[in-house]
């Protein structure tokens, strides 16, 4: 969220033909699909589209597809950890959504925010092992690894929106244009600014260059916490994966 600057309901709501790689080769709109292949092409900049929310209708029933929040759809630069990531994820499961829910259902439906956000940004502790009893027959069921809270940031027990509002901080900190910034967050410009102003690629290409380059920052300053073992099965090598973005953070360095 923070590097895509996308609102969670966009987020839970991105389908794989609107994601790197397949995008905009997969977009099934023929005159965007031209106009978007002329702009960033199989081989140049990798992008994404933001196309769909999952919103409910009148806050109630099924989750649905949406077009974003003030029709804003709009193309989204990726630095290059971002690329490889959705590549990855996406050859592991066939799922018409990059982001399926564990159980394989939508992410929509999960409660993200609550069940998986809520934990990281605030901590939690272990839970003790205790028997269930099922179908007469006692099981035991393995305690809940304690999950640390985040060190004292803007992000400690926050709300998870705040990562969109702290990705667009990083985009003003590293001087994009306005324009740039707010064309990304799915804005309008008021007046003359916004009537007359477009984003060259280049701008997009900065943009995708200095997120790369704050990521691989980020990378150099985790030490050895990386090294921290993950709970649950990993859907792809990200131990061998973080190993590059180490080096590559020491060449940068370099």
């Amino acid at each position: 969220m923070p590097f895509t600057v996308m609102r969670p309901a966009e987020l839970y709501a991105l389908r794989r033909e609107f994601c790197h790689p397949n995008w905009p080769t997969s977009d099934p709109d023929l005159e965007r699909r031209k106009e978007a292949l002329e702009r960033y092409g199989p081989t140049a900049l990798p992008a994404l589209r933001v196309q769909w929310q999952f919103q409910r209708e009148f806050g109630k029933g099924p989750v649905k597809l949406f077009p974003p929040k003030y029709e804003s759809h709009r193309n989204l630069s990726l630095p290059g950890f971002i690329a490889e990531l959705h590549t990855a994820l996406l050859a592991t499961h066939d799922h018409e959504y990059l982001f399926p829910a564990i159980g394989g259902g939508l992410l929509a439906n999960a409660n993200f925010s609550y069940s998986h956000w809520q934990p990281v940004s605030r901590g939690r502790p272990a839970s003790e092992e205790f028997t269930r009893i099922r179908l007469n027959q006692p099981q035991l069921v393995t305690s809940r690894r304690p999950i640390p809270d985040v060190p004292a940031t803007a992000y400690a027990g926050k709300r998870l929106y705040l990562l969109r509002h702290g990705g667009k901080e990083c985009l003003d900190e590293d001087g994009h244009s306005r324009i740039a910034v707010e064309t990304r967050m799915g804005h309008e410009v008021a007046g003359v600014e916004g009537l007359y102003s477009h984003v060259p690629l280049t701008m997009e290409q900065e943009i995708a260059d200095s997120l790369q380059t704050r990521w691989l920052r980020f990378v150099a300053s985790e030490g050895e916490h990386w090294k921290v073992p993950s709970p649950t099965a990993l859907p792809f090598d990200l131990e061998e994966w973080w190993k590059q973005q180490v080096k590559a953070a020491q060449d940068l360095d370099a």
